[in-house]
Formats: structure tokens, C-alpha cells, sequence
């Protein structure tokens, strides 16, 4: 099995490969700003360079524009079999889209938001006329084995999280307050990141931990699965802020390589130093021979003995 981090700039996609069997993890946002910098590219571009036409199982961790919105065009252009995500609102997404874009112009973080949500009600509208199944996993499925000997451990969400995910949708679009209902909307998306999709993908000698943007419950995960999800590659949490690489999540995978996504410019603080500084000491703790990679630099060394990857 083979493993892609794609440069997306500030955002999410990665790509793993296994005797034609491709799966795709996120894509990416859609806001052309993001692929201006050198060494950046769109997903799509990415896997139709490789030669590929059509994705077997695609991955949404979350609903949030730098993961979610450059499926968008992956859906459009390219053959897609079925797609999994963390949480499945039972509605589309567009009346809160239309609900919301004035009411968050300006604001960023909103408008984001809105961009997530409105790529989201594409893609089920490509899925209905595409027939695409689209399904709910969680931590609920546990382990999973799929074509080509490949094996995933799903690590959250949570059941109650999903849960939580779902009702606060319903609310939203209940509440006839509009104040109250802001209120609800940025509170969905501030949970959009420990709602994530994380799991541990095995197959043959390769194995990952792939993280999304979810940084918390990993002292309860390692509680339960102890060293039983040792994996080679460890892809850091929300593109390596100072949030995204918890102990624990090191304790579980005690990783040979380390990758970090983030942008060149370190947008939002994303590959942060002291982040960077605890993965090297992990590593040489450890005796490792591998390294720490960060997708999007272009060729520039942030921390010796970094490595990059484009």
C-alpha cells in the first residue's frame, strides 16, 4: 500500500493506493487561493496524473471547507463507489447555507463554515444523481476489513458524538430565533474537529494512523487499545497547531515517521515549533530511523532534522 499527502496548501488530502484499489482521505478546499503556492495542486489533478480515473471508498472526516469542499470537483470528474463520514445529517445542508451566508458575510471562520456546508450539499446532490452510497462510520463499526488484505480501526466519533452532531443540526434548523441559531451554527462548527473520523488503516508491512483534525479523547483511546495500534506513519492532528499532536497519540501509534500538513506559510499557527520540537524528541527517544515530513513547504527546512515532502 502506498500513501500520498497531497499538497493542498492549508487543508487535508491524502490518497492510499493498494493493488488499484484507491481510497481517498478528504480533498482539500475548493478556494483557488489555496493552490497559487509552488508545489501545490488540486486533487483531482493529483490522482489523474497518476492515472487513475475512479475512487473506490471516499473519506469525509469532517465537515469543514480546508477537508471537505475539493471533493467537490473529485465527485464531478471522477468515478466514485461509495463514501463514508463521521457524522450523515438526514437533511441537506443547503437551507442553512441560504439561511446563513448573510447573516455570517465577514466573518471568516462563518464563511468557511458556509463554504463546508454548501460543498456538502453538493456532494449529496452528486451522490443522489450518481446513486453514490453514503454512509455514517464511527467508532461504533470498529474494525473494518476491506479489499486488498487492508484493515481499518475506526477511533471516533463517539456514538454520543454523532449523536450530539445530529440533534444540534435538527436545532438549527428549528430554532426560529435567529440570534439563538447563530449560536447553534457556530457551535457546530467549533465541534466539527473532535467529531472527526480517525482511524488506523494496516495493510502488508504498512501501517498509518490517520488522525483528521481530532485532538481529543486520546488518553481514553490509548487507555483501551493500549500499543495494539503501533503504526509506522503518524499523520498529526489540525496540521500540526499546538493542539494537534497529544501524548497519547504518540504513546498509540509510537510512529517511524511523522507527517504534519500544513500550508508554506504556516497559516493559523499550523506546523508549529514546539509541536515539531516533541515529534523530533519522539524520535530520537525511540531510536528511530525515520523522520518528521511537512507537506507544503517547498523544500524549506522549518526544524533540523525536518524532511520535506511536496
Amino acid at each position: 500500500m502506498r500513501i500520498h499527502f497531497i499538497n493542498v496548501g492549508y487543508g487535508e488530502a491524502i490518497l492510499l493506493i493498494k493493488d488499484n484499489f484507491v481510497i481517498l482521505v478528504d480533498g482539500g478546499t475548493n478556494r483557488p487561493n489555496e493552490y497559487l503556492a509552488p508545489g501545490t495542486i488540486r486533487v483531482e489533478d493529483y490522482i489523474k496524473k497518476l492515472g487513475y480515473d475512479k475512487i473506490d471508498l471516499l473519506i469525509i472526516t469532517h465537515l469543514h471547507d480546508d477537508h471537505v469542499s475539493g471533493l467537490v470537483n473529485i465527485i464531478e470528474s471522477l468515478q466514485v463507489k461509495k463514501i463514508w463520514i463521521n457524522v450523515k445529517p438526514l437533511k441537506s445542508t443547503s437551507d442553512i447555507v441560504k439561511r446563513f451566508s448573510p447573516v455570517v458575510a465577514g466573518n471568516e471562520s462563518g464563511m468557511l463554515f458556509i463554504n463546508a456546508l454548501s460543498s456538502y450539499a453538493k456532494i449529496l446532490d452528486q451522490c443522489c444523481k450518481k446513486n453514490i452510497p453514503i454512509e455514517q462510520i464511527g467508532k461504533v463499526n470498529g474494525k473494518i476489513k476491506l479489499e486488498h488484505d487492508i484493515v481499518m480501526d475506526i477511533l471516533s466519533p463517539t456514538v454520543s458524538v454523532q449523536n450530539e452532531i445530529s440533534n444540534l443540526f435538527c436545532e438549527l434548523r428549528e430554532e426560529q430565533d435567529l440570534k439563538k441559531a447563530e449560536c447553534l451554527f457556530y457551535k457546530l462548527d467549533s465541534l466539527g474537529n473532535s467529531s472527526s473520523l480517525a482511524f488506523r488503516v494496516e495493510s502488508g508491512e504498512v501501517s498509518a494512523l490517520l488522525t483528521g483534525d481530532q485532538t481529543q479523547g486520546w488518553d481514553e483511546l490509548y487507555s483501551e487499545y493500549g500499543n495494539s495500534l503501533e503504526s509506522k506513519i503518524l499523520k498529526v492532528t489540525h496540521h500540526g497547531q499546538i493542539d494537534g499532536m497529544p501524548q497519547a497519540m504518540l504513546d498509540i501509534s509510537n510512529p517511524k515517521y511523522i507527517v504534519v500538513c500544513s500550508s508554506a506559510d504556516r497559516r493559523f499557527n499550523s506546523a508549529h515549533p514546539s509541536v515539531i520540537e516533541r515529534a523530533q524528541e519522539h524520535l530520537l527517544h525511540n531510536h528511530k530511523k525515520g523522520g518528521i515530513y511537512v507537506t507544503g513547504l517547498d523544500g524549506t527546512i522549518i526544524f533540523p532534522p525536518v524532511l520535506t515532502q511536496a
